[in-house]
C-alpha cells in the first residue's frame, strides 16, 4: 500500500475498494502505522490510545525495545504485545484499504475531514515526520490546526487524530463509489477542491445528477 499525501495534490488511487461503510463510529478495522517511532514512551501512550478507540497498532522499524514502552502503556500492554513490526512501510500498509498521514500545513484540517471505517493512520517520526515518498502511500494528507509552532508530538498528535475520527457529530462520508464517478467527471484540480469542500453524500448525488446532464 501507500504512505500520506495531500488530497489536494495527490489523487485518490485507482484501485477498485470496498464501499464506504455509513457507520462512521465503528472502529474495528482500523489501524495506526507508526513509522520507525524514536521515543518508547510515546509508543507506549500511543497504545493507551489504541485501547480507547480500538485501533491496532503497526510499527515500522522501531528504534527501541518495544518493553521500553510498557510503562506509559499502562494498562494497555496487550496492545504492545499485538502489535506487528514491518521492516517497510510498504509492507505495513499493502493490505489497507485507506491511508491518511499528516504533514504540517499540507492537505485538508483533520476536523473536517469524514473518515470511514477503514480509513486508516500513518504517524512520522517524532523528529522528522513522514517522508514525500511515505506520503505518496497515502490517499489523503492532513493537518492539525495549531498556532505560529506547527510542530506537535507524536502521542498528542494521535490523540487528537482519533478523538476527531471518533467524534459522534460526524456527517456521513462521500461514499468512494461517489468519489470514483466524480473523479471520472471532473478535471483532477476540480475534483480535489470538491472533496477539500467536504460535501455530504447528498450533495455529491446532485452534483453527480447535474453533470450527468451535460
Amino acid at each position: 500500500m501507500e504512505k500520506l499525501q495531500d488530497w489536494k495534490q495527490v489523487p485518490l488511487r485507482s484501485v477498485a475498494r470496498k464501499e464506504f461503510s455509513n457507520n462512521c463510529f465503528s472502529l474495528m478495522e482500523r489501524k495506526i502505522i507508526l513509522v520507525e517511532p524514536e521515543i518508547p514512551e510515546n509508543t507506549g501512550f500511543i497504545a493507551r490510545l489504541s485501547a480507547n478507540f480500538g485501533y491496532d497498532i503497526r510499527i515500522v522499524n522501531p528504534d527501541f525495545n518495544l518493553a521500553e514502552a510498557r510503562k506509559t502503556a499502562s494498562s494497555a500492554q496487550d496492545k504492545l504485545r499485538e502489535a506487528r513490526i514491518f521492516d517497510s512501510v510498504k509492507e505495513a500498509v499493502k493490505d489497507l484499504d485507506y491511508m491518511v498521514g499528516t504533514k504540517p500545513g499540507r492537505g485538508v484540517s483533520a476536523k473536517e475531514f469524514q473518515p470511514s471505517d477503514e480509513t486508516s493512520l500513518m504517524i512520522g517520526r517524532e523528529s522528522s515526520g513522514l517522508t514525500d515518498e511515505e506520503l505518496e502511500l497515502c490517499e489523503t494528507v492532513l493537518h492539525i490546526d495549531t498556532g505560529k509552532y506547527s510542530s506537535i508530538n507524536q502521542s498528542h498528535a494521535s490523540a487528537i487524530l482519533m478523538h476527531c475520527f471518533h467524534s459522534p457529530d460526524q456527517k456521513e462520508s462521500v461514499r468512494e463509489g461517489q468519489k470514483r464517478a466524480l473523479k471520472d467527471r471532473l478535471p483532477g484540480k476540480v475534483f480535489s477542491a470538491v472533496l477539500a469542500s467536504n460535501p455530504s453524500p447528498d450533495q455529491v448525488d446532485s452534483m453527480l445528477g447535474e453533470l450527468n446532464k451535460n
